[in-house]
This record gives C-alpha cells, structure tokens and sequence, in this order.
C-alpha cells in the first residue's frame, strides 16, 4: 500500500505540476496527465512487479485503469503472496482473481508450496481454466519440505505450451499424450516421472533447452529434440537416463552434467559414452563437468577418444573440482590439450577435506603434465581457492600458456585465514601475467 499511496501523490503531483505549466496556454483545460494516459502494455509491465492484490488496487488511482488489472496477460501468484495470507484466504482470492479475469492469460506462475496437499484438486481446477484460456507459459513452484508433490493434471497435456517449468511435480502423461509441439524451453527440478511403455516417448521438436534437476524415473524417458540447443542434468541419476537419443541432437551448443554425491558405479564406462556423445554434437561449444566424469578423463582409451572431440570449445567448466586428487589432475590436463581454442574456463574447487594429502608436485612435473598453448584464452575463474601447491603450479601453468588472457578471477575459500590469503595473493602476484588487463583476488561469495 506505501508503493500504492506513493504512485497516487505522484500522479497528482504530476498533474498539478504540468496544470501550472500549461495554465497560460490552454487556461486549464485539457490537463495533462502522463500516468493515466500511459498504454495499457506499460501499465500491465508496471503490475507484474507488484501483488495480484494491489495490482487490483490500482484501479482507485484512476477510472480508466478500474478494469486494466483484470485483462494482464501475466499472472503471478509468488510465495511471498501466499506466506502473508492465510490458506482459505489465498486460495479464496485466487478463485476471485481467475473469476474477475477476461482475456488469455498466457504466462502464469503458481507457487504451491503454502497449498494444503488435500487442495490439490483446486488447483486441478485452476489448471482446467488456464487451458482454454490461452497458456502458453506455465510455472508451478512447490518447496522441497512439502512432502506431497503436485500431481499433474491431464488438462495440461493438452495445451500448447512454450515454456513449462515444474517443482516437486508428478509427470504421468495420459496414454493419447504425444508430447508439447511447440514447447521451447523444459526446466523440471524434483519431479517424478511415472512412465510407461504407452507413455516413454516424449516429443518435442522444437524445444530449445532441457533442464532436470533432481528428478527420479528417468529410466524409461525418451526423448526426441532435434532442435535442442542447451541440456543440463544436475543431480540426477545418471545411469538411468537414456542419454543415447540426445546424440541426434546435432545443435546443441551447451551440455552440463552434475551427478549425483557418490560415484557412479560404472564411472569409465559412462566417460566412454559421454565421449561418444560429444562427437554427436559438432556445434558444442559450452561444456560443465562434474568431478566424477573428470575423474575416468585421464585413462588411456578415454583419452585417445577426446584428443579430437573439443576442438571448438569455446567454454568450460568443472564442479567440484578436487586438486588433491591426482587422477582428476591428469584428467584436467588431458581435457585442456584437448580444447586449444578454448575462451573461458571457471573451476569451482571442493572443499578440503581433513586428512587429505596433496598431490606431489615433482611426480606431476616428472610425468610432463603440460597444458600447452591457449592463444585463445581470455577469462579465467577458479572459486574455493585454497592456495595448495598444485593450484599454484596449474594458475602458474596456465598464465604461462595463454598469453593473451585478459582476466583472471581468483577467490580465496573464506574458510582460509586472513593471513594465508594475504600469501597466497603475494604469490599469485609474483607470477608473470603479461597480457592480464583485469586480476582480482578476493574471498569466494559462492
């Protein structure tokens, strides 16, 4: 209400002002008023930054905007809404908004997580309403504490979405279910997939990008994306997904992988498939691993598969990276020659862990771990520092190979002591870095 009250003595502020000004011309009339003349699209961008409720408030500030609320395109109902408000209450006012409303609502946003599971059979309802009403884009957001996930209802299916983004959902298609044609972008995070045979196959040839987060039942999803361009798989189970379908994929440019926290059980056989894999996608230019690919990188036959498989990477990273750990060291090395042309590349660091040696240095240098040239290397971000020997001898490697790198991001573990940092800074800064236009050194935020 103070945003309210705030934009109403504006308005009139406004209209006094430009009175005044224009007094000796027009003698008062035709006053003008540059808030209340504004075009409904700008008016509708204004309330997609307030509540729904005191986006319906604003139809005091002036007649022409009594009903403007009730025809926005774009509904969102955030948590922030519902956590001030009771349940009865909000789902009362939701009803009210989606009653008031006339013309397609095509995006709107729904956070679930302050709806009672028993419910769920409302939003059903709402759902039902919103697909003959022109959705074509819909996010459902439910916290991870709620122990009931929001099963989808059969009225979604058959929109023609655009973007679908879902949260703590259930995924079980009806068997007439033949995929979202027109879908472009697909984010699921903590969803459950109930498949099957009927209902395994999901098309969608014109999505753009794919995103599964912590999702479970993946074994029997099929997917056909011919047109995809970015895929992203974090903490899922990756020996149930069917990767293999993703190698028509011929466009995508970026592809990230995050496993789950233990080590796949079969982990050089999934490095194997995951080389495979990149030479399906000759456009790849962005590229995130975690530390449990990394670590089955360095073998002999793996190697020889990657030595022409990144060529034109452009970007790379590696999460939870572990310098301590010898294997993803050769394996970083390996990568590395691997991508001469490579432009970027950011290292999250895993936290050190007591009891853990590092590696020996001499040994890495006496195996020849170089990391040749990188004339096309300009950014470089290594988060977590901890300032160990090796990291030291891969940032003095590196500055060494890339002479026209032009940034450099170095931040130090905040669990590290001001002391210690301050050395490791001192080191950093003795290291021969010709071409850095850019060096920053400061504790990580991440």
């Amino acid at each position: 209400m103070h945003f309210l009250w705030s934009f109403y003595h504006l308005q009139r502020g406004l209209t006094i002002v430009m009175t005044d000004t224009y007094k000796g011309v027009e003698d008062g009339r035709d006053k003008l008023d540059r808030l209340t003349d504004l075009p409904i699209n700008v008016i509708h961008q204004i309330q997609e930054y307030m509540a729904v409720e005191d986006a319906t408030r604003m139809s005091v500030l002036s007649s022409k905007w009594r009903h403007v609320w009730a025809s926005n395109p774009k509904l969102i109902i955030s948590v922030d809404f519902c956590i001030t408000r009771k349940q009865l209450g909000t789902l009362d006012i939701i009803n009210r908004v989606l009653l008031q409303h006339y013309g397609p609502i095509k995006t709107f946003l729904l956070d679930i997580s302050m709806i009672h599971p028993s419910e769920h059979s409302v939003i059903d309802l709402w759902m039902l309403h919103l697909s003959r009403n022109g959705l074509v884009e819909l996010t459902l957001r439910c916290l991870e504490y709620l122990n009931t996930p929001y099963k989808l209802p059969s009225s979604v299916y058959g929109v023609e979405l655009e973007h679908l983004s879902l949260s703590n959902c259930i995924f079980r298609p009806p068997c007439s279910f033949r995929g979202f044609h027109k879908l472009k972008s697909l984010t699921l995070s903590r969803v459950a997939f109930q498949l099957d045979v009927a209902t395994s196959f999901l098309c969608v040839p014109n999505l753009k990008n794919l995103m599964f987060v912590k999702c479970i039942g993946l074994t029997h999803l099929n997917i056909y994306a011919p047109e995809l361009l970015t895929l992203k798989v974090v903490r899922c189970d990756i020996e149930t997904i069917k990767l293999g379908p993703f190698m028509d994929c011929r466009k995508l440019q970026c592809f990230a992988v995050i496993s789950r926290d233990e080590v796949p059980q079969n982990g050089q056989h999934e490095a194997i498939n995951l080389i495979k894999l990149l030479s399906s996608w000759p456009e790849l230019r962005k590229l995130l691993l975690d530390r449990y690919f990394i670590k089955f990188l360095s073998s002999g036959n793996v190697a020889g598969l990657l030595s022409t498989r990144l060529n034109d990477l452009h970007d790379l990273a590696f999460c939870d990276y572990d310098f301590n750990d010898e294997d993803q060291v050769c394996s970083l090395l390996c990568v590395l020659r691997s991508s001469p042309n490579l432009k970027s590349l950011v290292l999250v660091l895993s936290h050190i862990k007591k009891g853990s040696g590092e590696v020996d240095v001499n040994h890495l240098e006496g195996q020849g771990c170089s990391i040749g040239e990188f004339n096309n290397l300009q950014a470089l971000r290594i988060c977590f520092f901890h300032g160990s020997r090796v990291e030291l001898l891969f940032v003095r490697l590196l500055l060494a190979s890339a002479p026209f790198l032009r940034e450099m991001i170095i931040e130090v573990d905040k669990k590290v002591s001001e002391s210690h940092a301050t050395k490791i800074s001192e080191k950093l800064m003795q290291f021969p870095r010709p071409a850095l236009t850019q060096v920053i050194y400061h504790r990580s935020s991440l």
